[in-house]
């Protein structure tokens, strides 16, 4: 089990410019954070992604791949969910896809993850919960 987990609120419109702000907002909440990471996404919201999104979150997988676990994703939309098993078929980690918050929220406790829980809607871009001292 990760000692982190990063929770990630994917925006409804996912285009290059975005997609590298948000990967470096995730870059900086995680430069000074010691340990390893299980990233959940949470892209209920999310309407469209195009392949600049894509390409953003490939860099970012390829930098941390050494520190992560696993990802969890929430993400109905059919777009955005390409581009998703795009950036999971090239990770060298296991990515888990579901098609909705509780089903991600279900497997995330059967893992033994707190934290990704629907009745706390995710408001910030990035959040961290520390689960233990590496």
């Amino acid at each position: 089990m990760a000692t982190c987990l990063v929770m990630v609120k994917h925006p409804e419109q996912g285009d290059d410019v975005n997609g590298k702000a948000l990967c470096e907002e995730i870059r900086k909440a995680l430069k000074l954070q010691p340990g390893t990471f299980c990233f959940f996404f949470d892209g209920t919201g999310m309407v469209n992604a195009r392949i600049g999104y894509a390409n953003a979150f490939k860099e970012l997988d390829r930098e941390l791949a050494e520190r992560v676990t696993e990802v969890v994703c929430a993400i109905p939309g059919p777009i955005p969910r390409m581009m998703l098993y795009t950036v999971a078929t090239m990770s060298k980690r296991p990515w888990h896809i579901f098609r909705t918050r509780t089903e991600a929220e279900l497997h995330m406790r059967m893992r033994g993850y707190p934290g990704a829980d629907s009745r706390e809607p995710l408001e910030e871009s990035v959040r961290l919960q520390v689960l233990a001292r590496s």
